[in-house]
């Protein structure tokens, strides 16, 4: 598990470097998940060395958001006027998420 958790900081920290050295407008952590996704692609590294690691951040990532929750309540006023507008758009991100998801996995997807 220890390779695992090593492999994914380093593909963080190179998503990182890479935003800092090429002025990317884009996040390191993104970068990261491409560059980690693309080296399980390649099979440049395995996917049962980070799976062990990978389960067990999925497991607690209710924790990862805390953080955000607490510092979202600093922004409570701003959250009382615009509450409809950030509601709405929620809504309507989250069903077109679903949806374009879905049409994704009928093209793609094994059909059984």
């Amino acid at each position: 598990m220890f390779k695992g958790v090593l492999y994914i900081f380093l593909f963080l920290a190179l998503g990182e470097l890479i935003v800092y050295l090429l002025n990317l407008s884009i996040a390191g952590n993104l970068v990261g998940m491409i560059t980690i996704f693309t080296a399980l692609k390649l099979k440049v590294i395995k996917l049962n060395d980070i799976k062990p690691a990978s389960d067990q951040f999925i497991k607690y990532m209710i924790l990862f958001f805390v953080p955000y929750g607490v510092g979202l309540m600093t922004f409570y006023d701003v959250l009382k006027i615009h509450w409809l507008a950030i509601v709405v758009s929620t809504v309507i991100s989250t069903v077109l998420t679903l949806y374009i998801t879905g049409i994704i996995l009928q093209k793609f997807g094994k059909h059984e």
